[in-house]
């Protein structure tokens, strides 16, 4: 980010005079954002910094309902979420229903007449379904114990002490009173 001259209160007040006509009293701060973000951008890329226009906006008033005045960082992270796309705006694909047909029921030896212009075969594109498999790709899971298991071993105590002690190590030896 390049530096930029610190602006007098002259030239803030020469800035506020460009919003002071956008700006009506009740307008909400980020339509009014989204709707100006060419010109304050213009103005940044110009001879003016975040830190100016937002001085300037907050001496017209321009501001959120606390009064707080604008930040530099402030200023372009507003415009930067103004300038977010609205939930619900977003590109839709047309419903293939929605999509007009060719199919006209007219009678014998009649021609159809349109003015519409032909539909690409772009737009017809719908996505098709994901194919189903033939097969589960995992076994299910069943709590059921096996029954071909294998026996248990017979294994005598001393056999159990002894695998015993070589995994644990020794006991500790017991007091006696």
């Amino acid at each position: 980010m390049s530096l930029k001259r610190r602006p007098t209160d002259s030239d803030i007040e020469a800035l506020a005079e460009i919003f002071r006509p956008l700006w009506r009293q009740g307008n909400i701060m980020r339509p009014w954002l989204r709707q100006h973000h060419e010109l304050l951008r213009s103005l940044v890329h110009g001879e003016w910094s975040w830190a100016a226009v937002g001085a300037a906006l907050t001496k017209l008033g321009i501001t959120y309902r606390t009064g707080k005045p604008w930040t530099e960082k402030g200023l372009r992270s507003e415009l930067s979420r103004a300038l977010m796309p609205l939930k619900g705006y977003r590109q839709r694909q047309p419903k293939p229903e929605a999509l007009p047909t060719a199919e006209i029921n007219l009678p014998p030896g009649a021609v159809a007449q349109t003015n519409l212009p032909p539909i690409p075969p772009s737009a017809l594109n719908v996505p098709q379904p994901p194919a189903i498999a033939a097969a589960p790709r995992f076994k299910p899971a069943s709590f059921r114990i096996p029954e071909s298991s294998p026996a248990p071993s017979e294994s005598t105590p001393a056999d159990i002490a002894r695998s015993h002690r070589q995994t644990l190590g020794p006991s500790e030896p017991k007091e006696t009173s």
